[in-house]
């Protein structure tokens, strides 16, 4: 299935694994550093969602925190040196977040009640922020996260939103003097639940507001903004800088890196040209986060199928720089299928190879690939989480990344 592409993957970058992990591939590439001490608590604080590929935090990094909001990063390269404060605020407080969409609602605002009040409000701002979608609040109140609702309404004017607050119980208002927290109810109300369905009065309504209250990322700075003018929030999260680990530093930098690369990366005819003009090292945490990102999403055939299968000489130059041998002789193994000049433009290359009714043998030893990188080192990680799962990228990949970009003093602060 062509179901990714790099606008899909810049897209998946910006989703910040939020939870720490226990799992091996965290810890292959973290336990070098020493970590915060693990003490059973009640605090949701401390709760951890299991997530392949999420970083366990450290003792000290050796990062340095900033004293004051007023001390900015103007640096040259800021993307690539330093952790933006909104993806802190994340970091800090993402694992509770995260509850909010598999635990019951009523059960994830009980526990909330540990929290400090002001750290509670913050909780919920994020819950919010993390909940708008590509329609911004059309989209959240559609889905399950609209039961949270009325907490998140008081959450904003706690926080001093005024502005957000007024247009947040416009919203509600829309659905009537009785606000339904049943998703089932709030659904009845919509008209324009895809794209080939025409809106009616209430979506048009409730999209005006959506557009006034402002995208996911213009309300995460909104958040950021109310966390730096309050002390305690701010001290709190900054102190986060310090304890990032090696993986979470590393999404970071992989984020940045195709955030750079977007304005040229779906130019085929360049891509070439484009990456050769990076600096090495950029270039093999590039290829390989490409990679690695299609891997995890379908494996081996859908790399190769997809635009992103245009990295496919970088991604075997990666394999080769990271010191992967094992998974850069696989690799090869699929770029052979290709024959002895590989074709980066997609549509040849989908043309040529892909583009018939049925798979064949040459299919099946492609996508056969993806069971020999999973059959190293004992198999994919996989975690369920409700009714879906996580699935950990390509085995080692993860780890040698890190120790790369480590080695390379590559890893922002």
């Amino acid at each position: 299935m062509r179901i990714s592409s790099f606008a899909a993957i810049i897209a998946a970058a910006g989703v910040v694994v939020l939870a720490a992990s226990e799992g091996s591939i965290a810890r292959d590439a973290t336990d070098a550093s020493p970590h915060a001490a693990e003490t059973k608590t009640d605090n949701p604080l401390d709760v951890r969602v299991p997530i392949p590929s999420a970083s366990r935090d450290v003792q000290d990094n050796g990062c340095r925190v900033r004293p004051t909001p007023s001390e900015t990063f103007n640096d040259t390269d800021a993307d690539l040196h330093h952790v933006a404060f909104e993806d802190l605020i994340s970091e800090a407080i993402g694992g509770v977040t995260v509850r909010a969409a598999i635990d019951p609602p009523a059960a994830f605002v009980a526990s909330l009640d540990a929290l400090e009040p002001e750290m509670r409000t913050l909780v919920m701002l994020d819950v919010l922020r993390d909940s708008l979608g590509r329609d911004g609040l059309h989209t959240f109140f559609f889905m399950r996260m609209g039961s949270f609702a009325p907490n998140i309404r008081d959450a904003l004017k706690q926080a001093g939103l005024q502005h957000h607050y007024d247009l947040f119980s416009q919203a509600m208002a829309l659905f009537g003097p009785d606000y339904p927290l049943a998703e089932s109810a709030r659904a009845k109300r919509y008209a324009y639940s895809s794209l080939d369905t025409p809106m009616n009065e209430f979506d048009k309504k409730m999209l005006q507001i959506s557009v006034e209250f402002g995208s996911r990322d213009q309300f995460g700075k909104t958040i950021a903004a109310y966390v730096e003018r309050t002390p305690t929030l701010f001290s709190r999260i900054e102190a986060e800088r310090a304890h990032l680990g090696e993986i979470a530093r590393l999404r970071y930098l992989n984020r940045a890196l195709l955030q750079r690369a977007a304005a040229w990366i779906d130019d085929e005819r360049q891509l070439a040209r484009n990456l050769a003009n990076l600096p090495k090292e950029q270039r093999t945490l590039l290829a390989m986060h490409v990679f690695n990102a299609e891997f995890g999403n379908g494996g081996v055939h859908q790399f190769f199928l997809n635009s992103s299968g245009a990295f496919a000489p970088e991604v075997y130059d990666a394999f080769i720089e990271l010191g992967l041998d094992r998974q850069a002789a696989i690799f090869k193994r699929g770029l052979d299928l290709f024959g002895s000049r590989y074709e980066r433009d997609t549509q040849r290359r989908q043309a040529r190879f892909f583009d018939r009714p049925e798979w064949n043998d040459w299919d099946k030893q492609l996508e056969a690939l993806t069971d020999a990188f999973y059959g190293l080192d004992g198999g994919m990680t996989v975690v369920q989480l409700n009714n879906g799962a996580a699935v950990e990228g390509g085995p080692g990949i993860w780890p040698a990344m890190a120790v790369y970009a480590r080695n390379k003093g590559l890893l922002p602060c």
